[in-house]
């Protein structure tokens, strides 16, 4: 893509994420961000297993996996459990699993850099990430600036640079780097700026990736925004059939975006149902 077309792109990608400011920050209000810093730790959390290798991967050395196997599904569910309390505390009575997915990063397969290299907030406001390593050895984290909520939220002017290719990976002194392991679990507030260390000395990584947010916040910004099953509204996941009983057990699922079809279960805001 051109540098003129990157620009264009972007300035269009900013406009439409200003289109959703206030519906964020009316859902936001209520959040209580002083009961959090916005990050966590959790080492040697479970035993990890072997995940099927990846197909094939992106220009930036990344694999994506939307489909939820039994043994994936049970795991997540055990954690949700395990932070339900948190979640519902942090986030309200209206949080659901919103999106759910394996990640894969190889810095050997990288021929670009990913956005996510750079500070940012993925501007959808307060939800809570999950990451939980399957590979890794520490040296590829997710480095986090505690207590940094974009709060009222407001789009940062540096997004439209950021999305013209522009990084930005100056190192703050406030910075903290969830360097999980394999065995190890990481949360963190996707409000806050946060960023893939992404550069050497990067390691193959391997994550389930679990995001949650306030569903009626989610519903409305999906089309704008990177939320809802598969980062929009015409995402999807694929849980196998084990995997959706289990996580449907956690009362996180939102039964308006599932949908049936053989011995699988869609999760998608194309289902939903008023």
């Amino acid at each position: 893509m051109s540098n003129l077309r990157k620009f264009i792109s972007s300035i269009l990608n900013w406009i439409r994420k200003q289109q959703i400011t206030s519906t964020i920050r009316r859902f936001d209000e209520t959040v209580d961000h002083s009961k959090w810093q916005g990050a966590d730790f959790f080492p040697n959390y479970f035993q990890p297993f072997k995940l099927d290798k990846p197909v094939q991967y992106n220009p930036q050395g990344v694999y994506r996996n939307n489909t939820i196997e039994n043994n994936v599904g049970e795991l997540a569910a055990k954690i949700t459990l395990d932070f339900k309390e948190k979640l519902i505390n942090f986030l309200g009575e209206n949080v659901r699993l919103d999106d759910i997915y394996l990640f894969w990063y190889d810095p050997s397969k990288r021929e670009e850099w990913s956005l996510s290299n750079s500070w940012h907030d993925d501007n959808v406001g307060h939800r809570i990430k999950i990451y939980v390593c399957f590979e890794g050895n520490g040296n590829t984290p997710t480095v986090v600036i505690p207590n940094s909520y974009n709060k009222p939220y407001k789009q940062n002017k540096t997004e439209i640079l950021r999305f013209t290719g522009k990084r930005n990976i100056t190192e703050n002194i406030q910075q903290i780097k969830l360097n999980y392991k394999a065995g190890d679990i990481a949360m963190f507030d996707t409000s806050c700026l946060h960023r893939g260390l992404y550069e050497e000395p990067a390691t193959l990584r391997s994550v389930l990736v679990i995001e949650y947010i306030d569903r009626n916040k989610a519903n409305i910004i999906a089309d704008r925004s990177p939320c809802g099953p598969g980062m929009s509204r015409t995402g999807k996941v694929i849980f196998k059939e084990n995997a959706y009983y289990a996580l449907k057990e956690t009362g996180l699922i939102d039964e308006k975006l599932i949908k049936k079809e053989n011995d699988e279960y869609i999760y998608s805001l194309v289902n939903l149902k008023n």
